[in-house]
């Protein structure tokens, strides 16, 4: 059984994103390669040394923990369009500069298949567009886990990104807590 969620949005973000905020934006959506601030992090692994895979060497530090480096990854690897595996139709991010009767923005779209590995990636990255939109009104969304008919639709609410289920506010999949 998958775990696939559909994960669509559609957003104007501010014009005046600075030139660090755009290079780590296309290379969380996979427009992009990682920019240079974006560096390696020391990660411990006394706990899980024995499920590392064979290709991830630890070293001790200065305090004997062991640890391994890794760049962090992107909310998403690759934006180009592609034939979606769970949903119908194609997975994609797009994002356009546009300037409408002298109001500068960027317009994004994203239509991605997420696997729970890929959550918290997601959740920073949409928590990041939300705090960053052109106007309050300019996000639409929707999300669908893969085998469900209907869509739960997306809004922003005191900065967050929210659904509607059951006539209530409730988190979106990816805020979600675990039931394990």
């Amino acid at each position: 059984m998958a775990d696939i969620h559909e994960l669509m949005v559609a957003m104007d973000l501010r014009g005046d994103l600075s030139e660090t905020e755009l290079a780590e934006l296309r290379w969380h959506l996979g427009l992009g390669s990682r920019p240079e601030h974006i560096i390696e992090e020391t990660i411990v692994v006394n706990e899980v040394l024995d499920l590392l895979p064979d290709d991830q060497e630890p070293v001790q530090d200065e305090v004997g923990n062991w640890v391994v480096k890794e760049f962090p990854q992107p909310a998403w690897d690759d934006g180009s369009p592609y034939a979606a595996s769970k949903i119908p139709g194609a997975g994609c991010s797009v994002l356009v500069r546009t300037n409408d009767h002298d109001d500068e923005r960027w317009a994004l779209t994203c239509r991605w298949e997420i696997h729970p590995d890929g959550h918290a990636g997601v959740a920073e990255l949409i928590d990041w567009l939300a705090t960053r939109l052109h106007k309050n009104e300019s996000f639409f969304g929707y999300q669908r886990w893969y085998e469900n008919a209907e869509p739960e639709l997306l809004s922003i609410r005191d900065g967050k990104v929210v659904t509607r289920r059951d006539g209530a506010l409730a988190p979106p999949f990816w805020d979600e807590p675990d039931m394990d």
